[in-house]
């Protein structure tokens, strides 16, 4: 366990979420649909059976899975701790934005420098877009 949430594969984990929404098995096209998990126990089993392993944060007992219609509006709040836990990286010397490193991989180029400033803007729109946007 850490503070942060950690995946092994972040394209075997997308592709395991799109056979959970979808009902199609995204890892073999013959195989059976992969079930949804409904205990971090059985999340990390059926990652592990793809070949994805989860680290969740300290203290993480719970787990929540929710499919919605498009006609659904959901708003999802980030937990107040990790807010303001990244927003103490954010201050610090020297700080770069914590995106997920596969943005690097598939964009071949490093995250640029930027200002305190632009540090909390990008996190504040990162959160606002993470809270509303539909994925698809």
């Amino acid at each position: 366990m850490g503070t942060t949430l950690k995946i092994s594969d972040d394209v075997r984990w997308g592709k395991l979420v799109k056979s959970w929404a979808t009902g199609r098995n995204y890892f073999d096209a013959a195989g059976q649909p992969i079930p949804i998990p409904r205990t971090l126990d059985e999340l990390v089993s059926t990652a592990s059976g793809v070949g994805v392993d989860i680290v969740f944060p300290d203290g993480m007992v719970g787990l929540a899975v929710i499919q919605y219609s498009p006609q659904t509006a959901v708003v999802k709040l980030p937990p107040k701790a990790m807010v303001e836990e990244t927003e103490a990286q954010l201050r610090q010397p020297g700080a770069v934005y914590p995106m997920p490193p596969f943005y690097e991989q598939f964009f071949e180029s490093p995250l640029p420098a930027m200002s305190t400033e632009d540090l909390f803007n990008l996190h504040a729109a990162r959160i606002g877009d993470y809270s509303i946007r539909n994925c698809g």
